[in-house]
This record gives structure tokens, C-alpha cells and sequence, in this order.
């Protein structure tokens, strides 16, 4: 079995986010031109759906969950072994340097990029922890009890951001069996309720592997990103054209 893989969830709605989960696959075919993608579709228009060329290698999987967003790819991937270990991503990440997943061999999770533990939208993350075993531990966690500033103190955590990780199967296996991670379908529904799940993942993968905690994630922190947040795609086609492309690997957003 291939030591790691891809796990990326889609969502098209238009023409131009077609472009994201092409141009993504695209990138990740030069750079590890073997390796398995697995393409969870969340709700996707088929009207817009059109591939830029006949990929290689790659499963497709029309989630039934709609709406579910990040929590799909740890869903899929506690039921069905892809591979020994996923690097979990969004269509709109883009990799223009090859990034050794191979050397985290060992390594149980770590997130792709982190934020400081914050208390947003905190009683809705309460209600989507409820279905958890150990629900009231992970409620105090996120509720930052004990916490100081920046993520220093009793419940030193992280925000995993757009719970896009590398993390293993039988680790996620595990977590599974303790937490029943699973049961959140039923109670992540929009962006509102995905934004919560970054702080819950967050909170459950920091405190199980704590090493994660330590390095925090292997690309820095989201904030320190260029123009985070704000870097459409139409910015990084125009930093594209102009060779200025601001990192080895990149995140665009548009808000769907």
C-alpha cells in the first residue's frame, strides 16, 4: 500500500471554481505523478464540472453529506484505507514545490497550517461536541479554560485551519474508536459549523499527539500567509503570470 496519498474535497458552483480542483490535480501530477487522489465532491453544480484533462489515478467520490466540507475527507478516509497516511487538502491549494510527505514517516498528524486557540462562535462548537465521547472535556478545552495568552497553559491546543492535515490512518482509526468523530455528520452542516470543527480537530488531534502541538504545523501559521484571507484566485493567477508566486504552497479563498 502506498505510504501517502491525497484526500481533497471539492465544490464547484461556477465556472471559475472549476478552475481550482483542475489546476490543483494538475500541479500535484507533476510533482508526485503516482500518487492516488481522492476527490470527495461536497454538493458540487454538475453543470459546472468539466475536467481540463483525463487524470490519472484519481477516485471521485460523490459525498451523500452535503455541506459537510472538511469533515468529509476524515469521514471517507476512517472508512475505506486508501493509503497509510493522507495529506488532507482543499481544491484550493496549490503546491509548486514537492513537499517530502515521505520524511514524516512516523508522524501521527500534523496539521497543514495553524491558528492560536480562540473562543469564536464557541457555543455552537459546544452543540456539535455534544454527539462526542468525552464531550465534556473537549467542551472545556475549547472554552479555553485554564488557557493563557497565545496558546501557552493547562489546555495548550491549536487551530487546525480548513482541518487540512497530514495524519495517519490507523492513528485516525483510533481517535475514532475513542471520540466517535464520525458521529459530527449529523451536526456539521454549513461553513459556520466548519469553521467550529477547525477548533474541535484542533483541539482533539493537539491534545492525543501531542507533538503536533510542538511543531504546530508544517507550514506556519495561516495569518502570517500573504494577504491571508484575503488572496483570491484571481491574485495568485496575476502573481502566476508574473513568476511571483508567494509560497511553496499556496491557499486561495473565495468564500464558498
Amino acid at each position: 500500500m502506498e505510504s501517502f496519498g491525497f484526500i481533497m474535497t471539492r465544490h464547484v458552483n461556477s465556472e471559475m471554481t472549476n478552475k481550482y480542483w483542475n489546476h490543483s490535480v494538475k500541479l500535484l501530477r507533476r510533482l508526485y505523478p503516482y500518487k492516488q487522489i481522492v476527490i470527495i465532491d461536497d454538493n458540487s453544480n454538475n453543470d459546472f464540472i468539466k475536467p481540463d484533462a483525463d487524470y490519472k489515478n484519481i477516485t471521485i467520490i460523490q459525498s451523500e453529506f452535503n455541506g459537510r466540507g472538511e469533515l468529509l475527507p476524515y469521514y471517507y478516509f476512517i472508512k475505506t484505507k486508501f493509503f497509510e497516511n493522507a495529506v488532507i487538502i482543499h481544491d484550493s491549494v496549490f503546491f509548486h514545490r514537492r513537499v517530502r510527505f515521505e520524511a514524516l514517516h512516523g508522524t501521527k498528524f500534523m496539521p497543514l497550517w495553524f491558528f492560536y486557540p480562540d473562543t469564536e462562535n464557541v457555543n455552537n462548537s459546544i452543540r456539535i461536541t455534544n454527539s462526542l465521547n468525552y464531550a465534556s472535556l473537549i467542551q472545556e478545552g475549547i472554552r479555553l479554560q485554564g488557557l493563557q495568552t497565545m496558546g501557552i497553559g493547562t489546555n495548550k491546543w491549536y487551530g487546525c485551519f480548513g482541518c487540512q492535515s497530514y495524519i495517519n490512518h490507523d492513528f485516525l482509526l483510533r481517535i475514532e474508536t475513542k471520540y466517535r468523530l464520525t458521529t459530527m455528520i449529523h451536526s456539521v452542516k454549513n461553513r459556520l459549523d466548519r469553521c467550529c470543527l477547525e477548533r474541535i480537530m484542533g483541539y482533539i488531534f493537539s491534545k492525543e499527539y501531542p507533538p503536533s502541538s510542538k511543531k504546530r504545523a508544517l507550514f506556519g501559521n495561516i495569518m502570517d500567509k500573504h494577504k491571508s484571507y484575503k488572496y483570491t484566485f484571481e491574485n495568485y493567477e496575476a502573481d502566476l503570470k508574473k513568476g511571483t508566486i508567494p509560497d511553496c504552497v499556496v491557499k486561495v479563498w473565495s468564500g464558498r
